[in-house]
């Protein structure tokens, strides 16, 4: 056990306040950081995520800790150029921030001079095993071409009081395959206390804020688990759903547990939720223990897919946006 003038470490460098881990900790900070540093030491921090992913081993456990400053995006963001692709199975994002559930100033952004197609996605997670906690993921150039927030076909990975927000930049991103969350054959990922979507801009072209789909080995999306998340949206159109289902995307199930749904837009959803029941895999949504706020009908034609609990307690609530 040694200490630092910074804090207290043990285990070959794990600080003692952060995730336990037996491999290394890298420390980002975009404000005062740099790339040329190790970024090993609080006080000689990298500057960028993508630096410090570079450094890390995959399958060691590395953690990465993305510090913020004050509550302005110009002192705490780590600005993008092009996708970060999160590759590297086992390494750990955590962001040093207050905590909050939304806009977490701990964030990923797009860089307002990037070219829109490179930060589409904004974030590519193929790794597996990773955890992801306190960051925001947010795209918000506003470009027809800055499609979605993060990309996911990796398996077993944790996102923990995370923020998914696709087209938070404005309507010219208002594009109907724009996404906050893209599940692409992505199995037993778990999304605990996270905010998915976004409701400062309105969708009236987009049609989903998390969108399932087969890999192109034709694996479903199947068994992820979301808990006491928040999806939310702000629709102009009633085309517009909280979450769509492409043909024979799912396999098994996706439960969804003490979640709540809202559209505070000007349009009530025609449905909620667009599920295509057809082809194979067909794997079944399950809502337990949700509300549906801002919703004509959870599904405008039953596909015979989604479950729900009827208990006075926890009961699928409905209501249309006046």
């Amino acid at each position: 056990m040694t200490t630092f003038t910074d804090q207290l470490y043990q285990n070959g460098g794990a600080p003692v306040n952060g995730m336990f881990t037996n491999g290394k900790a890298f420390f980002v900070d975009p404000y005062r950081g740099g790339d040329s540093n190790r970024g090993e030491q609080t006080y000689h921090p990298k500057k960028s995520v993508k630096s410090a992913l570079s450094a890390a081993r995959a399958g060691y456990n590395d953690v990465i800790y993305l510090a913020s400053h004050t509550n302005t995006l110009a002192t705490t963001a780590d600005y993008l150029t092009s996708t970060l692709l999160w590759n590297k199975d086992s390494t750990h994002l955590i962001g040093i921030d207050s905590g909050n559930h939304a806009f977490q100033r701990s964030t990923i952004r797009p860089n307002q001079t990037a070219t829109a197609a490179s930060v589409a996605p904004l974030v590519n997670i193929s790794a597996n095993n990773c955890r992801f906690e306190n960051i925001s993921f947010i795209n918000d150039l506003n470009a027809a071409a800055a499609v979605g927030a993060v990309y996911l076909s990796g398996d077993r990975n944790y996102f923990k009081n995370c923020h998914l927000g696709g087209n938070a930049g404005g309507t010219t991103a208002d594009v109907g395959t724009q996404y906050s969350l893209y599940m692409y054959g992505a199995q037993e990922n778990t999304f605990e206390s996270c905010t998915i979507g976004i409701d400062t801009v309105s969708r009236s072209t987009q049609r989903y804020e998390i969108y399932f789909n087969k890999d192109a080995s034709s694996n479903g999306t199947a068994r992820n688990v979301f808990k006491n998340c928040i999806i939310y949206t702000y629709a102009t159109s009633t085309a517009m759903t909280w979450i769509t289902y492409a043909a024979s995307a799912v396999d098994r199930f996706n439960l969804f547990q003490n979640c709540i749904f809202i559209n505070t837009g000007t349009s009530a959803l025609a449905s909620g939720f667009s599920i295509s029941a057809t082809g194979s895999p067909a794997g079944v949504l399950i809502l337990k223990g949700c509300s549906l706020v801002g919703a004509t009908a959870s599904e405008a034609s039953p596909s015979g897919a989604l479950y729900y609990d009827a208990a006075t307690s926890c009961r699928e609530v409905v209501t249309a946006v006046a």
